[in-house]
């Protein structure tokens, strides 16, 4: 354990007016810290295959999510061309986060001006990658990166990630092994259908503290 954790655990231990640990105890606390022990989980929470992507894409339309399943990465530019076209964002520059396997796609040749960089204020879409999926609740797993800032799942009115269906997994136990696999982001976020909130005079409203739309392609 570190020394400033050393430092914090031994002033609430004062101020419950407990003796310092002893090396056995600061052992077994340093174990427990550490430990990833799983408590009684539905069974829900732990399909997998066939029945985790059924799951995921029932959960995630429930909860308004749009689900786009394609054949191919290769399929995706056409697709979004559709979308945008749909969506009166034709005049609209798709703002991509700067994965390579999204900024090689043909962009141009299905006649779409990407953007990349952080989202603002005022944007229309955005495309990113996600980390995983979870079956449990139609949930979309995102690890913020230098390549892709939060901003892009928050701020457009339109949030699209692709998701591969091999990387959707049963509960949320496991979403956070994918997390913790590797350096720990800035930022984990778990989104559940986009934005809405009931605050005001119990009306739904779409799109309340983020975007309107978020639409998941299945891959």
């Amino acid at each position: 354990m570190s020394t400033a954790k050393q430092q914090i655990l031994g002033r609430i231990r004062s101020g419950l007016k407990r003796g310092p640990l002893n090396e056995q105890q600061q052992a077994i606390l340093s174990q427990k810290l550490t430990s990833r022990s799983r408590t009684i989980q539905p069974a829900r929470a732990k399909v997998t295959g066939q029945t985790a992507l059924d799951d995921f894409k029932a959960m995630a339309i429930e909860v308004a999510t749009e689900i786009v399943e394609l054949a191919s990465l290769e399929q995706l530019p056409q697709t979004m061309n559709q979308l945008m076209k749909d969506s009166n964002l034709t005049q609209q520059p798709l703002v991509l986060a700067n994965e390579p396997d999204l900024v090689a796609l043909p962009w141009a040749h299905a006649g779409i001006t990407t953007d990349i960089r952080v989202s603002t204020k005022g944007d229309s879409v955005s495309l990113t990658n996600s980390l995983c999926g979870v079956a449990e609740t139609g949930t979309l797993v995102l690890r913020s990166s230098p390549d892709s800032p939060t901003t892009l799942n928050l701020f457009p009115v339109i949030h699209c990630a692709v998701l591969h269906k091999d990387t959707i997994v049963a509960g949320y136990e496991d979403a956070w092994d994918w997390v913790r696999d590797g350096d720990l982001p800035r930022t984990v976020n778990f989104i559940t259908g986009p934005s809405r909130s009931a605050d005001l005079e119990q009306t739904l409203r779409m799109g309340a503290h983020g975007p309107k739309r978020l639409v998941i392609f299945l891959v």
